[in-house]
């Protein structure tokens, strides 16, 4: 039987329950459920009680889902009441939480894209008179709505650049900057030609604008103020769109020509309005391409580092600048993501190495730059990563990527450059650890040399002149692929490395293999689907939220990629894995250097003392709170999930941290059989422990590694 509701009492029922506390998580149960949601909403159009009824609607698919025909019912009539509103204000917020909301997002998501896509249009185009400041606003918020709709997979993006291709003439800045932001992010993800990039010209004046009609004096006058009013906004953007052209090119020369106009198209920024973060990318870019062009005036060659145009005072100016550097709307706008932390700490790694390139190296090879650009790569990443959903389903979720070109061209060889240089650094550090008994301390020495003769040879090939036209192609080196690839044909390498016996030169390739994984833009699709049932499972610890959140996705993320090298790893990589005498030692030794090798690299601490009355096997440190990551090595046949003591352990050094841990297992029980290894799917699982006393589950992630294992010549 239909149940009818009062809206006139569901609303008085919800007034009450708002009295300056949380409401209480039963409230929208209380008053009805989504039928009495769906009853309110004809009345909620620009009314005050529109934001806290999204918001409660909100909350309540989180916990309960939308699966019902009265949720979405419900759904679909809230949401036409937010698109139907006027006040801006109320517009903007009620969208960001629908958007936010992955549930109600999946339900409604096409719903509100459709709306939105008939709101996001022009308003100088679509006024005869100068459009109001609440409705520019309006516009503006739909036109970003619908593009993140179309990133997450609910609109068009054919539609999305058919409409910013119908911005003909400036507009005003609000709108504009909608637009220049939408222009920008539509270059990130799908196949933008120059026609949608060319109409930021339009908006700044450049371009000729396409009136509709002639127009008079007073439309004249202010599409130039329109146009005035946008330039810093579409310096930025237009300075980034050439940055990422020179991350795409495959040879030093584009590369320096695209920076080149990136630097151009990013001064009015810069000098006009006084941004820092457009003066930070400057100094960066200005060096970057002084290294790249790698000539003094006269162009006779190499210059010396001291007639480097970068001054060091400068650099420790930036650097305490970024340590105050907060990106607002003038350089990211509210849905591009809080990425603060990742940027502050990419500019104060990049003044870093700006400092040790000037004191230390001579300007002889472009790798010398490389470190360089494989930080302005990072800082671009970070700064172009788009949360478009609560972190719950992961970013790849909403393919919320970077450019895909970052991994490709020029800049997939700076990034091999920089994991190299920091893993001469770490085998250094190691190797000064040795003492002269130590047993380990030739194979690494070998390592070490064979990684600086690498890295020697990749400059010396950069430096020499190109080969005269008909000339037979040198013979390449027999190198592992990864370095084969990083190298490139060149004659000098073999020579360079024939002293290194091919064993150290695959663990070389090795190493940097890992480095390379562990610091991926994004992972493949069987992790991002296990990671998606970890953090749906996670979602309902009440820590996982704010700043837990993206840390727990972080540390799940690198586990999860740990779990896959050790599961394709070769017997030379990883002889542990192969071996039935393996221990825990060898499993804390590989985790704590890739976790050494990735992002969470100067976060990441073993046997921490004081922990829960114990010793914590890792550690790793975030702002205001820890995660934990507990070790075992099993050889038994009994599952994790029936390895009670194991994941109590791990529960226990939650006592006054963060009530979510990771576990991980080395399975070291003898095959039955020398039948295949199971699937990544099998090794990854997650339970929750109540503690007697204690409010609230406990989460554990466990990740098993598959020991003892049999190669695949070898399986029957």
């Amino acid at each position: 039987m239909t149940v009818w509701f009062d809206s006139e009492v569901v609303r008085d029922s919800l007034l009450a329950a708002f009295n300056g506390t949380e409401p209480p998580a039963d409230l929208l149960q209380q008053v009805g459920g989504w039928p009495a949601v769906g009853a309110l909403t004809e009345h909620l159009v620009d009314h005050p009680l529109l934001g806290p009824v999204v918001s409660l609607a909100c909350r309540e698919a989180t916990l309960r889902g939308t699966d019902s025909d009265d949720a979405r019912t419900a759904c679909v009539a809230l949401a036409a009441a937010v698109t139907a509103s006027t006040d801006p204000l109320l517009f903007s917020h009620s969208l960001d939480e629908l958007c936010n909301t992955p549930d109600i997002l999946a339900t409604v998501g096409s719903e509100i894209a459709a709306a939105c896509l008939v709101l996001a249009g022009p308003p100088e185009a679509a006024e005869e008179a100068t459009p109001t400041t609440p409705e520019v606003s309006r516009r503006a918020d739909a036109l970003e709505t619908y593009v993140r709709l179309a990133l997450a997979g609910h609109a068009s993006e054919y539609k999305l650049l058919a409409l910013l291709e119908d911005v003909t003439e400036p507009q005003p800045r609000r709108y504009a900057q909608a637009v220049v932001r939408a222009i920008g992010t539509s270059y990130d993800h799908w196949d933008v030609d120059d026609r949608i990039v060319g109409v930021i010209d339009i908006l700044t004046g450049v371009a000729t604008p396409a009136y509709a009609t002639t127009p008079d004096v007073a439309t004249t006058l202010r599409s130039r103020e329109y146009a005035r009013d946008i330039t810093s906004d579409a310096s930025w953007a237009h300075a980034n769109i050439e940055l990422v052209r020179a991350f795409r090119s495959a040879s030093p020369a584009e590369t320096s020509d695209y920076i080149g106009r990136a630097l151009e198209a990013l001064a009015p920024a810069k000098d006009g309005d006084d941004r820092e973060d457009a003066a930070l990318l400057h100094s960066a870019l200005t060096l970057l391409r002084d290294f790249l062009i790698g000539r003094n005036t006269a162009g006779a060659g190499p210059s010396p580092g001291e007639d480097w145009n970068l001054d060091l005072l400068e650099v420790e100016s930036l650097e305490r600048r970024a340590d105050q550097f907060a990106l607002t709307s003038r350089g990211l706008n509210h849905w591009s993501g809080d990425r603060k932390r990742a940027v502050i700490e990419g500019w104060k790694r990049l003044a870093d190495d700006l400092a040790w390139l000037k004191e230390k190296l001579e300007r002889d090879s472009l790798y010398d730059a490389a470190v360089v650009l494989d930080d302005l790569i990072q800082i671009y990443s970070a700064t172009h990563s788009y949360d478009l959903t609560r972190r719950r389903d992961g970013i790849e979720t909403i393919h919320a990527i970077v450019r895909p070109a970052v991994a490709g061209g020029f800049a997939a060889r700076a990034g091999l450059m920089r994991n190299l240089e920091d893993h001469i650094v770490a085998l250094q550090a190691e190797v000064s650890g040795f003492d002269a008994a130590d047993v380990n301390a030739a194979g690494v020495r070998d390592q070490l040399a064979a990684a600086q003769a690498l890295r020697d040879a990749a400059r010396a090939h950069l430096r020499s002149a190109p080969e005269p036209p008909g000339k037979p192609p040198a013979q390449e080196a027999e190198l592992p692929p990864l370095l084969a690839e990083f190298i490139g044909p060149y004659a000098g390498v073999a020579d360079a490395l024939a002293a290194f016996a091919p064993e150290v030169l695959h663990g070389l390739a090795a190493k940097l293999a890992d480095r390379q994984a562990a610091n991926a833009l994004e992972p493949d699709l069987v992790v991002s689907e296990i990671r998606r049932e970890m953090l749906a499972a996670l979602v309902a610890s009440p820590d996982f939220r704010d700043e837990v959140a993206p840390a727990v996705e972080t540390v799940l993320g690198l586990l999860l990629r740990f779990a896959d090298r050790c599961m394709n790893a070769q017997k030379s990589n990883r002889a542990y894995l192969f071996s039935a005498d393996a221990n825990e030692d060898d499993l804390h030794k590989d985790l704590y250097d890739w976790l050494k090798a990735s992002e969470l690299s100067r976060m990441t601490n073993i046997e921490v003392q004081e922990v829960g009355g114990g010793r914590a096997d890792i550690q790793i440190t975030f702002s205001g709170f820890h995660l934990y990551l507990e070790l075992k090595a099993d050889d038994t046949m009994v599952p994790v999930a029936g390895k009670s003591a194991y994941i109590k352990q791990t529960v226990t050094y939650q006592a006054t941290d963060v009530r979510i841990g990771f576990l991980v297992v080395l399975r070291l029980a003898p095959p039955r059989d020398k039948s295949p290894a199971p699937h990544l799917h099998d090794y990854v699982s997650h339970t929750t422990v109540d503690v007697p006393g204690s409010n609230g589950e406990r989460h554990v992630v466990m990740v098993e590694i598959p020991g003892n294992r049999t190669a695949p010549s070898s399986v029957r």
